[in-house]
C-alpha cells in the first residue's frame, strides 16, 4: 500500500504541474533528439500501469515468460507514441504521425492483450477497486456492449475514418485538447478492439473463429482503402502541417503518400500478425479437445476434416478479396486519362 499512497501522492503532483505544450513550431532543421514530449501524467500512469501488473502478476497468474514481455512491449509502445520525439515530430511530419497511430491503436493494443492481463490487473488492483471492476453492474454492461464484435470493429474503423478528415485532422494537429481526445479515442478503441480478438474464451462464451476473422477482414479493409486513398492521390489534403513548420524537406504530398503507404503495408501486417496468432490458437485447442476426446474413445479425424477444408478455402477467399479491393481502389484512384496523376507534381508543392 505504501506504493499506491505514493502514486496517489505523484498524481496529486501531477495535477498542479502544467504538461508541456504540445506541438508548437519548430524549425524543420531541428535534431530529432531535442523533441521529447516529456508528458508527466503520462510518465506517471505508464508507470501506475506497469506496478499494478507486476504486483498482481506476482501471484503465479503470469507463468510464461513472453506474456510479461508482450505486456511491457505494449506499454514501451506507448512510451514511444507518447513520450518520444515520435510525438512531437508527428505534428510536423504526416509520415510520422502514421506510424504514431499505428503503435497507439494496433501494436500497443495487440501486445497488451496477446499478454492475457486481465487477471494480473485486476489482482494488482487494491481490493475494494478490483471487486468494482470484476463485479458485474452498469459498469461491466456497458463494456460487454462495446466488446461485441460488430460494435468493436464499427468503433475501431469510426475512430481512425473520422480523423482522418482533412478538417478534423487539421483540427486536431493544432488543439492540444482535442489533439489528446484524438489519442484517447484511438488507444480506447484499440484495446477494446483487440481484447475481442484475443478474448481467451472459446465460443458460446466468447467470440467464435469466424466473427473474429471478420473482425480481421474489415479492419483490413480500412486500412487498404485509406492506406491506397493516401497514397495515389495527387494533391495535398492537411495544411496543419506547413503551419506548424514542415520537416525533413520534403513536399507536402510525398509525405502524405508516404504516409498512405506506411498505413497500407505495415499497419495492415498487423493484423495480418494478429489473425495467424488467432488461427494458431485456435488449432492448438483444437487439437487439445481432439486428444480429450480420442482418450474417452471418441474419434473427431472425420469430423476435423470439413472444417480444417473450410478455414483454409475461406482464408484463400480472404486473400483474393484483399487483392481485388487493393486493385480496385488504385484503378478508380489513379484516372489513367488524367495528366494531374503526374506525382512529379510533389515537387511543386510547398513545404
Amino acid at each position: 500500500m505504501r506504493v499506491f499512497r505514493w502514486l496517489a501522492a505523484s498524481l496529486l503532483a501531477v495535477r498542479s504541474t502544467p504538461a508541456l505544450a504540445h506541438g508548437g513550431h519548430v524549425r524543420a532543421d531541428a535534431s530529432p533528439w531535442t523533441l521529447w514530449q516529456l508528458s508527466p501524467e503520462i510518465i506517471v500512469g505508464l508507470v501506475v500501469v506497469a506496478l499494478i501488473y507486476w504486483k498482481g502478476s506476482r501471484h503465479g497468474l503470469v507463468a510464461e515468460r513472453w506474456r510479461l514481455l508482450a505486456f511491457n512491449g505494449g506499454l514501451l509502445a506507448l512510451f514511444v507514441a507518447l513520450i518520444s520525439p515520435v510525438e512531437r515530430l508527428a505534428d510536423h511530419i504526416f509520415a510520422v504521425h502514421q506510424v504514431e497511430h499505428m503503435l497507439l491503436r494496433t501494436v500497443a493494443p495487440m501486445l497488451i492483450f496477446l499478454s492475457r492481463p486481465q487477471a494480473a490487473l485486476v489482482r494488482g488492483l487494491p481490493k475494494g477497486v478490483s471487486r468494482f471492476f470484476a463485479g458485474s453492474g452498469p459498469l461491466r454492461g456497458f463494456v460487454d456492449f462495446l466488446r461485441i464484435p460488430f460494435v468493436a470493429t464499427v468503433l475501431f474503423l469510426a475512430a481512425s475514418l473520422f480523423w482522418m478528415m482533412p478538417h478534423w485532422h487539421d483540427l486536431a494537429i493544432l488543439d492540444e485538447p482535442i489533439h489528446y481526445m484524438w489519442h484517447i479515442s484511438l488507444l480506447v478503441t484499440g484495446l477494446v478492439f483487440f481484447s475481442v480478438i484475443f478474448d481467451r474464451r472459446a465460443a458460446p462464451q466468447g467470440p467464435g473463429l469466424g466473427a473474429r476473422l471478420a473482425m480481421f477482414v474489415f479492419a483490413a479493409l480500412g486500412n487498404i482503402v485509406l492506406g491506397a486513398f493516401l497514397t495515389f492521390k495527387t494533391i495535398p489534403l492537411y495544411d496543419a502541417y506547413l503551419a506548424l513548420g514542415h520537416m525533413w524537406h520534403v513536399s507536402m504530398l510525398t509525405d502524405e503518400q508516404t504516409g498512405g503507404i506506411i498505413m497500407w503495408i505495415p499497419g495492415t501486417m498487423m493484423f495480418a500478425i494478429s489473425a495467424l496468432v488467432v488461427i494458431h490458437r485456435w488449432g492448438s485447442e483444437e487439437e487439445r479437445l481432439v486428444s480429450r476426446r480420442m482418450r474417452a474413445g471418441r474419434e473427431l479425424t472425420a469430423e476435423r476434416a470439413p472444417a480444417n477444408r473450410a478455414l483454409a478455402i475461406g482464408l484463400a477467399g480472404f486473400a483474393l478479396l484483399m487483392l481485388a479491393i487493393t486493385v480496385s481502389v488504385v484503378a478508380v484512384i489513379d484516372h489513367p486519362h488524367d495528366k494531374a496523376r503526374d506525382f512529379g507534381l510533389s515537387g511543386k508543392i510547398p513545404g
